[in-house]
């Protein structure tokens, strides 16, 4: 069943990873949080990272329409200059909804992390949207 932008939806996946949906872009400019803007050809996405208590927050907004297929939302771990992939999730967002995603310091063994979107509808160039080192 889809979900309708503000209705929450909390999903604990592994590596204590979390994921809640609500759209409060407000609160991540109010906290200091670090905003891109990533247009990519069909994909228009805002993505910012923060550090809450040493835990790791990025939060990703559907700046354009909504979405034909699910995305894929990975996390990586940076280590050494290698980024290894420790958890994704697969999501289609609506236009203007927000997917907000939670690593806990006891999952962040090297303090720094990387967020990538993957379209499900085509190609994109691999690469990480947003970074957070957080300790």
């Amino acid at each position: 069943m889809p979900n309708k932008p503000g209705k929450i939806l909390t999903v604990v996946m592994a590596a204590a990873f979390v994921v809640s949906m609500a759209g409060n872009a407000a609160h991540a400019a109010a906290n200091g949080a670090e905003t891109a803007l990533v247009p990519a050809g069909a994909l228009n996405i805002q993505v910012s990272s923060e550090c809450q208590d040493g835990n790791t927050l990025f939060k990703v907004k559907n700046a354009g329409e909504a979405w034909p297929k699910p995305s894929t939302f990975a996390i990586y771990r940076i280590s050494g200059g290698t980024a290894r992939m420790i958890t994704k999730r697969r999501m289609r967002l609506a236009e203007g909804q927000h997917a907000s995603f939670k690593v806990r310091a006891k999952s962040n063994t090297t303090g720094r992390l990387g967020i990538a979107v993957l379209p499900g509808w085509y190609q994109r160039e691999a690469k990480l949207d947003a970074t957070a080192s957080c300790r």
